[in-house]
């Protein structure tokens, strides 16, 4: 099974973030209250993404994890007398053919590995007197103790058997993410986060506390400061991914005058999204279309055209993607918003997306409100 089929099971019947409203979650949110402390940010954030879960999920997920807890709990312990101390690491990340997203300024400070990123798992005994404070605050939550637990063990690991000076991640979307800040404060290790791809007002996104969150502009840091994160974390870079120097080359293999920058999908939209898209091949230009690396369906994209209009990431690196095409058309994708900063004609797709595009605007879509940004339905069919 892989990856994108096990996600598939797991979301099942999972709500996203338009399913729903924006006043609905705002007023979640704001019952829920400011969080005093790692476990309480990390416990609020949890409550937030419940939101989007079946109930019946959630006592499942309950019931199967308070029986699991203390048979991994003794798993992990006894698995630190087979780890043997490692290397010392200046950093360790987990960007590991991401490089493009992490500022230059951090980039410069730190040497950071991205091959050791959760490698491996255990827990130290030491480390009980921290479990037990989050036990003690919220016993009644096994899915949420229990995904803890694991987070940390991987945290342990790093940090024992590296003793790294910083942890870099992009996990503002964990609700693990204020605990493992917390740890990590516990054994003198920064734990840094950097902003990776476009944001909504999404309460998934809420509460979340690092020493350092780098995000990309004024803009993100007001809109996660809505979402109740901790105010004194945010830093203002741009990184290199926002920074495309490259001129496009109309003999490049990767060149096409449209692109689309696909997300998740179903079948139905993604046969509307290949016909809206009819009219460039109808004037004699190349449209081709790009799968998201892990949420788009790659063969049901197959099923609807054909080998050389697709794009895979796995050829193409983004940076040359973006570069080479003249117009850059999706439904609020990070793309979108680099392939605006270097220039390039933006297409909002309000023809297959058409309710999630006019739910933008209420959402804080940063694009929405640039007036040289174009919608599909402009162009004929």
């Amino acid at each position: 099974m892989n990856l994108f089929v096990f996600s598939k099971i797991l979301s099942l019947k999972n709500k996203s973030i338009f399913d729903i409203p924006y006043e609905k979650q705002k007023n979640f949110l704001d019952q829920l209250g400011d969080a005093n402390n790692d476990i309480e940010r990390s416990y609020k954030q949890y409550k937030c993404q419940c939101l989007f879960i079946p109930l019946w999920k959630q006592w499942l997920f309950n019931a199967i994890t308070s029986i699991l807890y203390p048979f991994v709990l003794i798993g992990l312990l006894c698995k630190s007398y087979a780890i043997k101390q490692k290397e010392r690491l200046d950093a360790i990340g987990e960007m590991k053919y991401m490089g493009e997203i992490i500022p230059e300024e951090l980039d410069k400070e730190f040497d950071i590995n991205h091959d050791y990123f959760n490698r491996d798992f255990f827990l130290k005994w030491t480390d009980i007197k921290f479990i037990i404070s989050l036990l003690e605050a919220y016993p009644f939550s096994p899915y949420f103790q229990l995904k803890l637990l694991l987070k940390l063990s991987f945290y342990s690991y790093m940090i024992h058997c590296y003793h790294p000076r910083a942890i870099v991640v992009h996990g503002e979307y964990s609700f693990t993410s204020s605990v493992l800040t917390g740890f990590c404060q516990y054994n003198h290790v920064t734990h840094i986060n950097v902003m990776h791809g476009e944001k909504l007002f999404y309460i998934r996104d809420s509460y979340f506390r690092f020493h350092r969150c780098y995000v990309w502009d004024e803009f993100y840091k007001n809109l996660f400061l809505s979402l109740k994160a901790e105010a004194s974390q945010f830093i203002i870079a741009i990184p290199p991914s926002l920074r495309i120097n490259q001129k496009p080359d109309p003999r490049a293999d990767s060149f096409a005058d449209y692109k689309y920058y696909l997300a998740n999908y179903s079948e139905e939209e993604i046969k509307s999204i290949v016909r809206s898209m009819d009219f460039v091949s109808k004037k004699g230009q190349k449209v081709v279309f790009r799968p998201h690396p892990r949420y788009s369906d790659v063969q049901l994209l197959r099923k609807v055209v054909s080998e050389n209009c697709i794009e895979y990431p796995s050829k193409v690196n983004i940076i040359d993607s973006i570069a080479n095409c003249d117009h850059v058309v999706g439904s609020f994708s990070t793309v979108l918003l680099q392939g605006y900063c270097i220039g390039k004609d933006v297409i909002l797709d309000d023809v297959t997306y058409r309710k999630q595009y006019e739910l933008l605007r209420e959402y804080k879509y940063h694009l929405i409100h640039e007036v040289s940004i174009h919608k599909l339905s402009q162009y004929p069919i």
